[in-house]
């Protein structure tokens, strides 16, 4: 199994947070939106069909929503080594509401945008998007891809239609397909076995399945899918669909991913 390794950027006061989300600083202010960890990097690449990324997160508890640009004019102060990481926002003095990422376009995007509502094919099979994957898309570390950069993100779109891609862009496309195909399917973040990652929870019949999305194994049932109850080394600390963000109440580990445990941070909508 490959995970999302990228280089750590320690700044003078930091939350150690899993490495997929790297580290940060934790302070915020009324309007300011603050990074809660810094921001990946970018690689450019010619794609077809570009969809509109842009839009507004509404914060839960608050009155004035959060909107792209502002984070933009954050990022866009900071260095390409500090701009090299996901990024974890706090808003209106509340913790870790969003996260957004580097895209192929240069520009950091909401996590939710990259989910942008992409089927490549119609199947009655649950099992098949994870097949074509497994089969159809190489995983590769982006610094190899994208000439030394750290990370980038892929939207759904653009992962299926790019041969190589890590964790996250795997996640992405497996996740919003999924959607597509009706299935509550959502984005984890977080680490596995320590390392940082990326993978899909999948909610069918009430019963919560983890798939793991960089897996090659060319499983042709869903009943081969394990239950994220049984899954051994995940630690998941946010998550998030096309819509919504989640984030943990605490820091105690858990394989449920419904639940008191889970606050909804914030709702994404897009312009």
């Amino acid at each position: 199994m490959r995970k999302c390794i990228a280089p750590l950027l320690i700044l003078s006061v930091l939350l150690i947070m899993p490495e997929i989300l790297c580290n940060t600083l934790l302070t915020s202010s009324s309007d300011t939106p603050t990074p809660s960890s810094t921001n990946r990097a970018y690689g450019t690449t010619n794609t077809p069909n570009e969809d509109r990324q842009y839009g507004i997160v509404r914060v839960t508890g608050t009155t004035h929503p959060l909107p792209e640009e502002t984070i933009q004019k954050v990022v866009a102060r900071r260095t390409l080594e500090e701009s090299a990481h996901v990024s974890i926002w706090n808003w209106q003095g509340l913790k870790a509401v969003t996260a957004s990422a580097r895209g192929l376009d240069q520009e950091h995007h909401f996590a939710n945008s990259y989910l942008v509502g992409f089927k490549p094919f119609k199947t009655k099979q649950l099992w098949v998007p994870l097949y074509t994957l497994a089969m159809n898309k190489e995983y590769q570390y982006d610094h190899l891809q994208y000439a030394g950069l750290s990370d980038i993100w892929q939207t759904s779109r653009q992962a299926y239609y790019q041969k190589r891609g890590d964790c996250e862009d795997h996640a992405i496309l497996l996740a919003d397909w999924l959607i597509e195909l009706g299935v509550d399917a959502r984005v984890a973040l977080g680490t596995h076995n320590g390392q940082g990652h990326a993978w899909v929870v999948a909610i069918v019949e009430n019963q919560e399945y983890l798939l793991e999305a960089t897996s090659k194994r060319r499983q042709t049932s869903w009943q081969a899918m394990p239950l994220a109850a049984l899954a051994e080394g995940y630690e998941v600390e946010f998550q998030f669909n096309r819509h919504f963000f989640w984030a943990k109440k605490s820091s105690a580990p858990t394989r449920k991913y419904r639940g008191n445990h889970w606050i909804k941070k914030s709702q994404f909508v897009r312009s």
